[in-house]
């Protein structure tokens, strides 16, 4: 396997951008799972719980989610 060059990779997809849906980018098999592999480690190394102080705001699309009380 050789290295990775994510920076090309990145290139590669952004000229599509703006072009017509399906447009396709050509990418090795070997560029796809080390991106993929990449990104895994990427996230993976990201702590799970987010501490975050208070007040905060949390804006979203609420559709069929149940209302929690949070504090009473």
């Amino acid at each position: 396997m050789g290295d990775l060059d994510v920076d090309s990779i990145i290139e590669r997809l952004l000229e599509v951008r703006g072009s017509r849906p399906g447009r396709q980018v050509n990418l090795t098999e070997f560029e796809v799972k080390a991106l993929c592999t990449k990104a895994r480690e990427i996230f993976m190394s990201q702590p799970v719980l987010l501490e975050l102080e208070a007040p905060i705001k949390i804006c979203g699309k609420r559709q069929h989610v149940r209302e929690l009380q949070l504090m009473p």
